[in-house]
């Protein structure tokens, strides 16, 4: 008998080209007790996918597991939105005190230069001062202390000796 069919299902088998029926047709050719020699080598592989493809688990086989392992089935965990958009809120918040920290060292900073060139001014000495001047120091001293201009100007100026 020539079994060339046979021997090209095998090798379409191996390459994944054949189709249901001719997987079911190589199973049923392997269950026989008459196979060539040469075709002997591939016997347990189909007979083993046979057994196989007639097993079917049921319930009892589920209950024999779980005795065996002796575990419990676990609870699918449900997220809710919320909890899933947790991380983004701590990302956010790290974020807005990271930038009202900077606005803070930068007012900070800003602050204490203004108030460093007014000191510069006064260390000048009243010699060496212009009216004009004079009135700049006693603004910024003024809103300093929170006085209002208006008392400022209300107020009579220094003479320069």
């Amino acid at each position: 008998m020539d079994y060339k069919y046979i021997e090209q299902l095998i090798e379409r088998y191996f390459a994944c080209e054949t189709t249901l029926e001719e997987e079911r047709i190589l199973r049923e050719f392997f269950v026989q007790a008459d196979v060539p020699q040469h075709l002997h080598q591939w016997q347990p592989l189909f007979k083993s996918e046979r057994t196989l493809a007639e097993a079917h688990l049921d319930e009892k086989f589920d209950q024999r597991i779980i005795a065996l392992t002796g575990q419990t089935r676990v609870k699918a965990h449900q997220i809710t939105l919320t909890q899933r958009l947790y991380p983004l809120y701590k990302a956010a918040a790290v974020v807005a005190v990271a930038i009202l920290l900077g606005t803070a060292v930068e007012h900070a900073t800003v602050g204490s230069e203004d108030e460093g060139s007014g000191q510069e001014m006064a260390v000048k000495g009243q010699d060496e001062l212009d009216e004009d001047e004079l009135t700049t120091i006693d603004i910024k001293s003024a809103e300093a202390t929170g006085q209002t201009i208006d008392t400022l100007l209300s107020a009579p100026r220094p003479t320069i000796q």
